[in-house]
């Protein structure tokens, strides 16, 4: 006799769509919990420092950024240390979690062919391990805003916003690519030489300031991470945005339609693709 949780479990494998693939995911919210919980404390098992380490690494990119560009470079930007730190941190969370979402059936291929679950939730526990670990990570910027003068306004919700849908981005992109990458591992590294690629298209490294005014709105549409980014660090600031209201909708209206492209291409095609595992 089957149970009525493991009726839950299965229903992903008998009914591929959209809805019972997100309704897998609600229902299976205590999962994704310990799955979070092990990759956390996965990442730093056998390491003597353990979590302080979300705090030490981006201290020392810190480090390594204020001496090349504000002491070697003598760079003239305003709080440029802030803006790339801030900048780094959020592209390292949008890369760390779609390498991950686009090897999520790979990487796991002994596990999903051992136990029927909801395949959806390695992508999204991944995402909630990554958001926790950039939180705390942005513990380091709180003594640049002091140092800046910054004080804390309503604002600091853009920040927030700015990472959920980075983080949103990131699924989506795994979701749409999870599949294909089981038959066809070049996706992986393309998806690796992209975002390399990316580092350099995307303001991190300066701003959107940068960008000519004419090609701007043609930019801010092609990357959604560019507005992100943005976004977070209007937050960070406390300041107005940076960029339009009508480009921050426009960016997540587009997001959103990806997330549900590539829930589609997941739902219909992860049964499929873990045979090939």
């Amino acid at each position: 006799m089957v149970s009525a949780s493991s009726s839950q479990l299965s229903e992903p494998f008998s009914q591929p769509t959209i809805t019972s693939t997100l309704r897998s995911i609600l229902s299976s919210i205590p999962l994704i919990r310990v799955l979070v919980r092990r990759d956390l404390r996965l990442r730093y098992h056998s390491s003597v420092l353990g979590y302080l380490w979300t705090l030490i690494e981006p201290l020392l990119l810190a480090g390594a950024y204020y001496f090349v560009f504000t002491i070697l470079r003598g760079t003239t930007e305003p709080m440029y240390p802030l803006l790339v730190l801030t900048g780094v941190l959020i592209w390292s969370m949008f890369t760390k979690t779609v390498r991950f979402a686009v090897n999520s059936l790979v990487k796991n291929a002994s596990l999903l062919q051992q136990v029927h679950f909801p395949h959806a939730t390695l992508i999204v526990s991944k995402c909630g391990a990554n958001y926790i670990i950039t939180f705390m990570s942005m513990l380091v910027l709180i003594p640049f805003m002091i140092m800046y003068e910054i004080s804390v306004t309503w604002r600091i919700v853009y920040v927030a916003y700015g990472l959920l849908m980075s983080g949103v981005l990131a699924a989506a992109i795994g979701f749409l690519l999870a599949p294909a990458n089981v038959r066809y591992r070049d996706i992986d590294h393309l998806v690796g030489f992209l975002t390399r690629v990316g580092f350099f298209l995307t303001p991190i490294m300066y701003t959107i300031a940068y960008i000519p005014q004419k090609y701007l709105a043609w930019y801010l549409f092609g990357n959604p991470m560019a507005v992100n980014i943005t976004i977070v660090r209007s937050g960070i600031l406390g300041e107005p945005l940076m960029i339009t209201p009508t480009a921050a909708l426009i960016s997540a209206a587009s997001t959103f339609v990806l997330l549900w492209f590539g829930l589609l291409v997941y739902s219909r095609y992860q049964n499929k693709a873990v045979k090939y595992l």
